[in-house]
Parts: structure tokens; C-alpha cells; sequence
């Protein structure tokens, strides 16, 4: 007979929701962008089924299942089926797993079991404030005493990992419990993802399960359940572990937020402990509540202050990112240049850049990093890195959009790309050499007309050693070459229509023939903006103009 795979779990993060945990169960478990994956993520990097964790021969193996962008173990990439151990990190694109066996981890297993034990107390949560059918008041006034201590130790703030192990050890406290659980529902409603569990007596390391049976009755219906005497239900009675801990009765009620239940408080007794009565239930129900609205006060508290850390990282990004943007060349006799980048976020993937050579030409370039945000952000940076370092040995544009792809093609990620146009100006003869890769046709803005310059090579990023053709133009006095990105033609308005493409910019700038260049930009920021008009930008909007006056 093979060996059973340890119980395992994995801590799931990602930048598209908060951390959840979740129990492996079966013998592979699946990962990806699939809605019917174990785990689905809808991670945009992630392909339908990306990865598998599958057990094998007594232990947990992880598999890449020929994913576009590869699955990475510890930072390595997975070339073939690899064991897992405790503590080890799985990378798919933007989503971190960490995966944790539970031999040593008693206190995060909470398993759903196949039993159907007799309920003997039921009671909806919407009944829980009423008294029990009890004929004296001593154990409301020790419910009471109960729950206002409980409420004074919850009063100081506590962070969430720490909170859930404070709840679980005053419940085991307050109720005299054998073991105590708390535990927040995945996704589907049926199995958990943050669990904590605590024992009195400490050498017990058993697994700890909850009916599926209770369960539903807890979720669905909303109640507060106890079970008496289970130990006498006959298929209870099959469950060995169940009969080895001599569990006498059980306790369960849900954890509710507004109208819906996000977990449960578990508790359970043995047998040489007293019997259970509807006030136990409802003391339970009561301290549910409270965990809850605790949990979820936490949860909005660090949401609020990791929202504040991070919008304050934001304005720092795009503070150093406004410093990284090249200002124009000022100064230079018979020439104006400009540049703008508007942003749809606080930090943009777009990117132009000046850098003027010591015999008189002047390189410029611009482009747009698939995406948006700080990852398009940080590529942005490095691309701007690699620019400026290859152009100090003064290649042709051709040469050096090829070396900026084969570094570029190393550090990307396999999703991800650049369009770019890069430029050479002689400022004694007005010739511009240049390339394009892949980027929005630039328009040449001509004493009889407006032409758009088309030809385009691959993007970089995607195949190294790319060939890219050179071409040239003469900038005559009064002409203009005007670059842009797709977030100009593409810019939308409420009704969902976008500018109109390149012949609209093109029309704008027939008559603009000898104008400088900071004319000529905020002629086509105008006309974005007065077509998108209150509607946020939904691309980032960058601009470059080289102009000849004379």
C-alpha cells in the first residue's frame, strides 16, 4: 500500500486579495487562472492550470504543468516534478505559496469530516440574545460576567496573526473547553483557510474535525450547534481519532459579518466534563460574535494603514519616477524639444528620454511598458538604465534598440514586452536616423502635409538577437517629428469611443507647421483631454517632440 502524504497546507499571497490559507486535500491539488482549479487565482500571469501540488509516495511533489511563465521553487525555475518541504516558497507571476506540512503545526488543522452526528441543540443566530428556558439567573449573570471580560481583553489592538491565537486561547479559558477552535472560511464556503486551534492538555497532537454535517448547518442555516454524547452516533463512532480523544460533546457557531458567516468558533469537551446546556450554546454564539466583529475591526484597521504605507510608497515612486524622466533640451539654436507623461496611475510605464551626445547629436527615445503600475514602473526604470549606458559608446539607433532588447530579453518576464521608437538627431544638418520597435507610428509634421512614419520591426523583450532596420529623415526648417504613445489615440470618452486614431492627431497638427515643440504637445494634450473630459485616463499618456524652427 503507498504511503498517505503527510496533512499539509499552503499560505496563499497575492497583490489581488488578502492571505488565506488552505488544507490540501485528495492527491493533487490544482493551481491557476481556471475557475475550477483547487486553488484558482486570477492572476493575469497565471495559465488556466499553471501548477499542481500532487502527493507522491508519502510526501507532496509541486508540477508545472507546462505553464506559460514557468513556476518557480525558492527562486528556481521547476523543470521537472520536485519535492516540497515545510517553510519552502512557491512563485506563479505575481502569486507567493508558501507551503507548510501540519505534523508539527496541530494547532492550524481544523479537518471537514465525512460524519453525521445528532444534533441536540439548534438555535439560529438571530435567536441568540433570547434567555434560555432556565427558571433561575445565575447563569445568565456568569454568561454575562464572562462575556464582559472577554470584551475588556479584546479592547487593546492586536496584530491579525497574533489575535486569532488570543481569541482561541480566552475561549479555551472563559468556557473550561477540552479544545478550542477558530477558523475563517475559503471561498467556497466548505473548507478553511486561517485556522487556529488549542488543547488543554498540551501533549495532544490529534487532528481535529468538523463534520460536513455541521458545517452546513452552521454556514447555511446560520446556527449555533451542540452535540451531546456523539461518541453513541454510529457513524461518529467509526471515526477512530474521534473515539481515541472520548469527545463526550461539541459546540459550534458561526463567525458572522453583517448577514454572512465568514467562519466558525469551535469548542468541544470530554467525557468527565459536565453535560451541556442551550445557555453554553448561546455563551458561544455570544463570544462568535465577538471574535467576529474583532477579526473584522482588525482586518479593516491594518487594511487602513497598509492603504496608507502604500499610497505614501506610491507618491514616493512616482516622485523618483518624475526624477528619472529626462527634462528637454533647453538651449539648443534652431531646435525646441519637449516632453510630457500624464500618468493613469500614480507611477507609469511609459518612458522618454533625452540624452545629448558631446559632438552636437542628440539621442531620444520613447516607450511604453506592457502593463500599468509599479511593476511597468520598475522595468521602466531599468530600461532607462540600459539606455543611458549603451549610448554613451554612441551606436546607431539600429544597434543600440538591438542591445537594449537582448538585455531586456533577460530580465522580463515572458508576459510582458516594450514598444520602442529611438532617434539620433544631427543638429548641424537636421537628418534623423531611427528605428522602431514596435511603437505607435510617429507623425512628421511637413511644410505640405503630415506623414506617418509606419515601418516598424519586432518589440523588444521577446526573441534575443533581433534584427532591426535603420531609416532616416530630414527634419527641414518649420518640420517637426511628433511621438507619442497608444494611451494618445486610444484615450477613451464616457461613451467608450477613443480619440479617433492617428489620423485625428494628424489633422490637429496640419496647421501647425513651424510651431516649437511645446506648442505642439499641448495642442494634442488638449485634444485628449477635451475628448476624455472627466473620465479617468485608462493608459498613460506620453508625448516627445523634436522641432526645427530654422
Amino acid at each position: 500500500m503507498e504511503p498517505i502524504a503527510p496533512r499539509a497546507e499552503v499560505t496563499v499571497y497575492s497583490p489581488l486579495f488578502s492571505p488565506f490559507r488552505q488544507q490540501l486535500q485528495g492527491t493533487a491539488v490544482s493551481i491557476g487562472r481556471a475557475s475550477d482549479c483547487s486553488i484558482p487565482v486570477k492572476d493575469r500571469y497565471l495559465s488556466r492550470k499553471h501548477a499542481e501540488i500532487v502527493a507522491d509516495n508519502g510526501s507532496w511533489m509541486l508540477k508545472d504543468c507546462g505553464s506559460a511563465n514557468g513556476t518557480y521553487l525558492n527562486g528556481s525555475r521547476v523543470e521537472r516534478d520536485h519535492p516540497l518541504r515545510t517553510g519552502d516558497r512557491i512563485r506563479l507571476g505575481d502569486t507567493e505559496i508558501v507551503f507548510e506540512t501540519a505534523e508539527h503545526n496541530t494547532d492550524r488543522m481544523l479537518a471537514v469530516a465525512d460524519t453525521s452526528p445528532s444534533m441536540t441543540i439548534s438555535i439560529p443566530v438571530n435567536e441568540i440574545e433570547q434567555p434560555g428556558a432556565r427558571a433561575d439567573t445565575g447563569g445568565d449573570l456568569e454568561k454575562l460576567k464572562t462575556l464582559n471580560l472577554l470584551a475588556r481583553e479584546l479592547i487593546e489592538d492586536r496584530p491579525t496573526e497574533e489575535l486569532f491565537g488570543f481569541i482561541v486561547d480566552r475561549v479555551l479559558e472563559h468556557t473550561q473547553a477540552s479544545r478550542a477552535a477558530l477558523g475563517l472560511l475559503g471561498p467556497d464556503g466548505k473548507s478553511f483557510v486561517n485556522v487556529e486551534v488549542r488543547r488543554q492538555d498540551r501533549t495532544d497532537a490529534s487532528e481535529l474535525r468538523i463534520s460536513h454535517t455541521v458545517l452546513s448547518e452552521v454556514v447555511e442555516e446560520k446556527r449555533a450547534l451542540a452535540f451531546m454524547d456523539v461518541s453513541i452516533d454510529e457513524k461518529l463512532s467509526r471515526a477512530q481519532s474521534i473515539i481515541m480523544q472520548g469527545i463526550r460533546s461539541i459546540l459550534c457557531a458561526p463567525l458572522m459579518i453583517g448577514q454572512s458567516v465568514v467562519g466558525v468558533l469551535y469548542v468541544d469537551y470530554l467525557f468527565n466534563q459536565r453535560k451541556i446546556s442551550e445557555d453554553d450554546v448561546r455563551l458561544v454564539a455570544q463570544i462568535a460574535r465577538f471574535a467576529a466583529i474583532k477579526l473584522e475591526t482588525t482586518r479593516l484597521r491594518e487594511e487602513a494603514i497598509q492603504k496608507r504605507i502604500m499610497d505614501e510608497e506610491l507618491k514616493t515612486a512616482s516622485m523618483i519616477q518624475r526624477g528619472l524622466l529626462s527634462p528637454a533640451p533647453t538651449g539648443v539654436t534652431g531646435y525646441t524639444f519637449s516632453g510630457a507623461n500624464r500618468p493613469c496611475r500614480t507611477v507609469s510605464g511609459d518612458y522618454y528620454d533625452f540624452v545629448r551626445r558631446p559632438d552636437g547629436r542628440i539621442y531620444f527615445v520613447i516607450a511604453d511598458v506592457s502593463g500599468k503600475g509599479i511593476t511597468a514602473g520598475l522595468m521602466m526604470a531599468g530600461l532607462q538604465a540600459s539606455f543611458r549606458i549603451f549610448s554613451r559608446n554612441d551606436p546607431s539607433p539600429a544597434v543600440l534598440i538591438s542591445q537594449l532588447n537582448d538585455a531586456l530579453k533577460d530580465t522580463l518576464p515572458q508576459s510582458k514586452f516594450v514598444t520602442l521608437f529611438l532617434g539620433r538627431l544631427d543638429l548641424a544638418t537636421g537628418m534623423i536616423e531611427y528605428a522602431n520597435a514596435g511603437h505607435t507610428p510617429p507623425l512628421w509634421v511637413r511644410k505640405d502635409g503630415v506623414e506617418e512614419l509606419g515601418e516598424t520591426d519586432l518589440v523588444l523583450g521577446i526573441v534575443t538577437h533581433a534584427d532591426f532596420r535603420e531609416h532616416k529623415l530630414q527634419l527641414a526648417p518649420g518640420d517637426a517629428l511628433v511621438l507619442f504613445t497608444d494611451g494618445v489615440t486610444e484615450a477613451e470618452n464616457d461613451g467608450g469611443e477613443d480619440l479617433g486614431g492617428l489620423e485625428h492627431v494628424a489633422r490637429r497638427l496640419a496647421t501647425m507647421h513651424g510651431a516649437d515643440a511645446d506648442d505642439l504637445t499641448s495642442a494634442i494634450e488638449s485634444a485628449v483631454f477635451a475628448h476624455v473630459g472627466d473620465v479617468p485616463l485608462a493608459d498613460d499618456v506620453t508625448l516627445l517632440v523634436v522641432s526645427r524652427n530654422r
